[in-house]
């Protein structure tokens, strides 16, 4: 979806308000102390989460399903992560079992039609005390904007954003229905987080800040494997 306008996107989110003041972190925060960890950036987009993994002493791998992101996101990594153009809805085959530290999965579970299978994917990769961190759309919020019923599971075309033609196709889910996902994947929350805007914000987005800081738009877990 984002191949069309995937330049155009990498500029907004380097330095706007929701991406780089409120989800970055509250992902990164989740993340924690990540050096000398292998983390799995899935859907890494331009590579924002990836480089900061990387100063943080991360060792970096990831995809993404569009090609003109992988290549930025490799092109500001200075080639120190393996990143590759992979859809998510494939399995992760060139990834070993039990190889991963931590899966970074920034605002893109809401895309997958089969989250579950992505998810039972990360669990494979994942060492038996790896974590996924994630972050998506907060359901209040998508009720909010669209309406109807909060419990609603539906797919939604729309566009990213009101100032470009940004057209992208997502799934809403009420909370109830996104920890069963989560459940039927094979793992627990271990942390959720409704993440409050970056201080900063306040000086180069007051109106954003003051939003925030009464209404939630995103959501953030950590997510840790089931043992039973």
């Amino acid at each position: 979806m984002y191949e069309r306008f995937a330049r155009e996107y990498a500029a907004h989110a380097e330095s706007s308000a929701y991406n780089a003041l409120y989800d970055r972190p509250a992902v990164l925060g989740l993340a924690g102390d990540v050096a000398g960890a292998t983390v799995f950036d899935a859907a890494c987009g331009p590579g924002l989460y990836a480089a900061e993994l990387l100063e943080r002493g991360a060792r970096v791998l990831g995809c993404d399903a569009s090609p003109t992101f992988v290549e930025l996101a490799r092109e500001r990594t200075g080639g120190r992560a393996d990143l590759r153009v992979h859809d998510l809805a494939e399995p992760l085959t060139w990834v070993p079992d039990g190889s991963v530290d931590l899966v970074v999965l920034a605002l893109a579970v809401h895309y997958l039609d089969d989250p579950v299978a992505l998810l039972r994917e990360f669990r494979r990769v994942l060492t038996p005390a790896g974590a996924v961190v994630l972050s998506t759309e907060h359901p209040a919020k998508s009720w909010q904007r669209l309406g109807g019923s909060y419990f609603d599971v539906e797919v939604v075309e729309e566009s990213l954003s009101e100032d470009h033609d940004w057209p992208i196709r997502a799934w809403r889910r009420p909370l109830t229905d996104l920890n069963a996902v989560f459940r039927r994947a094979g793992f627990l929350i271990e942390e959720l987080l409704e993440p409050r805007p970056a201080p900063e914000m306040a000086a180069t987005h007051p109106d954003d800040h003051a939003y925030l800081n009464t209404f939630p738009a995103f959501i953030a877990f950590r997510l840790i494997p089931d043992p039973r």
